[in-house]
C-alpha cells in the first residue's frame, strides 16, 4: 500500500484496463479516469453471517477471544 491506495487486479468496467486502484471505497482507473464507489456494491454475506461477524469482532475487541497461542 502506497500513498493510501491499493493496486487491484480488477479490470476497469469502462475501458477494461487490467488494473485499477482503490482509495477507501472508491476504485479509480488511471487509463480512462473512471471512478466508481464500491460501497454501493452488496456484500456476499447474508444478514445472519454479518450479525455473527459483528459478535465475533466485539468478542475480540473485548478480549474474550484471541487467536494468540498461550503457553
Amino acid at each position: 500500500m502506497m500513498h493510501g491506495f491499493v493496486i487491484e487486479e480488477l479490470p476497469c468496467p469502462n475501458c477494461r484496463n487490467l488494473r485499477t486502484v482503490r482509495f477507501g471505497t472508491t476504485s479509480f482507473c488511471f487509463n480512462c479516469r473512471t471512478q466508481r464507489d464500491e460501497s454501493a456494491l452488496s456484500y456476499p454475506f447474508s444478514d445472519a453471517q454479518l450479525a455473527r461477524l459483528r459478535v465475533y469482532r466485539a468478542a475480540v475487541r473485548n478480549h474474550f477471544y484471541s487467536d494468540q497461542l498461550t503457553g
